[in-house]
């Protein structure tokens, strides 16, 4: 026993210094955002336009999976592969990611919609090669104001934990909005909850990105861009920040305006019939849903029941045998009415996301 003790020893050392060490780096380098936080305007941007003239607007959301999501590849940490991967498969290749970024500004460009609520955008990333997808998002609409909240800012994930020569790495990625529009008022607002330690130093650190932009005839739209937690096994962070949101979209209806709420919820609206889009499934433990009575009558949740807005990214896609979801939608107040809601179907080319459309109307 002896004589394996003295075997073993230096590598367990060594094991426990490493994993020691992440920790510890982790430790001192977690980013803790709190509260509101005042954004300006992405580059100095600013759209010409302080109000907005018509009662019908509309809006596109779309998770773009951070450019390296779409049918090509898959979220190793999705296969469980929490301390090794394949070799290679820590991120997309770097073409890929080149294709998929391509795409989504094509994507942004051709898409007549006044409203862009974007979540997974990255700026400094090296999982989507240090690529400045806000800078692209800009540059594909020029005419429009961009606002940026960051949600995930590392210096290093180090994950998988066994391959230190492909780790994660840094990220620095977010929320971003652009708008035909320029806001009044633009803020980052923390939500409550986060995961345990040692899991909340590599996690993103969730919030919602609130404006408000001025209506013609004097009223106002206060409009939410927002991604709510993943990886949340008895749904207990979610529903501290349902409630949190529930609560801010409803005091500024008490205030009179007008609110649209959208992005990506990481759970299904209430309603959606989760077998429709995987008939073939025979059995499984449905995804968590928002109820019928969260929110008071009035309020409507849109979404396209025909189209998947996501797919299960443990695989690279496949048209026959993935599974879909709808996650990704709007909540709109009383006041708001619905003309249209449309998942625009892309075969989850640019993203493991689809881009979702809702065209409305500001009810006098």
């Amino acid at each position: 026993m002896r004589n394996v003790w003295k075997i073993i020893r230096w590598p367990l050392f060594l094991l426990v210094a490493y994993v020691g060490g992440i920790l510890l780096y982790g430790t001192f380098t977690d980013w803790q955002p709190t509260g509101t936080a005042t954004l300006g305007p992405s580059g100095g941007q600013t759209s010409p336009s302080y109000e907005v003239p018509d009662s019908i607007i509309t809006l596109t959301t779309w998770n773009v999976g951070f450019g390296g999501m779409g049918a090509e590849d898959y979220f190793y940490y999705n296969r469980g592969d929490f301390f090794w991967t394949d070799l290679g498969k820590a991120r997309a290749a770097r073409e890929n990611v080149d294709r998929y970024v391509a795409g989504q500004e094509q994507t942004l460009a051709t898409t007549q919609s006044d409203f862009f609520l974007l979540q997974e955008v990255d700026t400094a990333s090296r999982r989507s090669y240090y690529t400045n997808q806000l800078a692209l998002d800009r540059a594909a609409l020029p005419d429009y104001a961009a606002y940026y909240a960051p949600n995930f800012q590392s210096k290093r994930v180090p994950l998988p934990v066994f391959q230190p020569w492909d780790h994660y790495g840094a990220v620095q990625s977010g929320l971003v909005t652009l708008s035909r529009y320029q806001s009044v008022v633009a803020e980052r607002i923390q939500l409550p909850g986060e995961f345990p330690w040692p899991t909340r130093l590599f996690q993103l650190d969730r919030c919602v990105l609130r404006q408000v932009f001025t209506v013609a005839g004097g009223r106002e739209l206060a409009l939410y861009n927002l991604h709510l937690s993943a990886y949340d096994r008895d749904g207990g962070l979610r529903r501290q920040q349902m409630d949190f949101i529930r609560e801010l979209v409803k005091k500024d209806y008490a205030a009179g305006r007008y609110v649209i709420a959208g992005g990506d919820w990481n759970q299904l609206p209430p309603g959606f019939n989760w077998f429709s889009l995987n008939p073939t499934v025979e059995e499984t433990i449905l995804p968590p849903g928002v109820g019928f009575d969260f929110f008071p009558p009035g309020w409507n949740w849109a979404y396209d029941p025909a189209v998947a807005t996501v797919r299960k990214s443990d695989e690279v896609y496949d048209a026959h045998r993935s599974q879909r979801s709808v996650i990704d939608f709007f909540l709109t107040s009383p006041n708001v009415r619905l003309r249209r809601v449309k998942t625009l179907n892309q075969d989850f080319r640019f993203s493991d996301h689809h881009p979702v459309y809702l065209e409305a109307e500001l009810m006098p």
